[in-house]
């Protein structure tokens, strides 16, 4: 469970203080699906970063089960996520200089799996991902649904138990983008994990089993 309460976040720029959250409060449940509307610059990116770990909030409380993540430091906060949490795009992010394979293998050696069980996890995500033929392929060789497949199987790898993605079919045409969220939702139930989208898109939010907006900094809880 991934509960906060409380959330504010500034930013400055040019001497000015930009508030962004405000009062940004809600839980998150095992195996739970939520998307995450607002406009642009509405803060969406920012909820993400602070429910990760990746920045702290100003004020406010984020608690991850009985852990509690904003009073951690950067290094305890970056071991966080490396165990716990998966991150998906729009913009692939993959090192071209690694195969399809490699760039699985990448965070599970991190994590400190064995060069046997890496290569078993990944070799078992490729084939679930529809990508096992694809495993020496370098990204570049690679379509866009095929990429995003390859950061999804990365996201997952380590079993995260929180899955974030920011605007995750947002680079690709509307059957391509389909195709990988029908693929990405089902493999994240399949292991129970929460997952957290921000999108423009409705049609993508009307998959969730709930929605959240974003509004003058606070969150909303949208109607079915």
């Amino acid at each position: 469970m991934v509960r906060f309460k409380g959330l504010r976040k500034s930013y400055r720029e040019a001497g000015v203080d930009h508030a962004i959250l405000s009062d940004a409060t809600g839980a998150l449940e095992a195996g739970e699906f939520v998307a995450l509307l607002g406009r642009s610059g509405s803060g969406k990116s920012t909820l993400l970063n602070l429910l990760a770990g990746v920045d702290r909030p100003d004020a406010g409380e984020v608690w991850f089960n009985d852990q509690r993540l904003d009073v951690l430091s950067e290094h305890d906060r970056t071991l966080f996520r490396r165990r716990r949490v998966g991150f998906v795009f729009q913009f692939f992010n993959l090192i071209d200089t690694l195969s399809v394979q490699e760039n699985l293998l990448l965070p599970l050696e991190l994590n400190g799996y064995g060069p046997a069980k890496a290569r078993a996890v990944a070799e078992e995500l490729l084939t679930q991902t529809g990508l096992a033929d694809r495993a020496t392929a370098f990204p570049d060789r690679l379509s866009g649904g095929e990429q995003q497949r390859v950061a999804i199987a990365r996201a997952l790898a380590h079993e995260p138990e929180l899955v974030i993605a920011d605007e995750p079919t947002g680079n690709l045409d509307i059957e391509t983008g389909e195709a990988v969220l029908d693929l990405f939702t089902r493999l994240v139930s399949s292991r129970g994990a929460i997952l957290l989208m921000a999108t423009h898109s409705h049609d993508v939010a009307a998959r969730a089993d709930r929605r959240w907006r974003i509004v003058d900094g606070r969150l909303e809880n949208e109607p079915s």
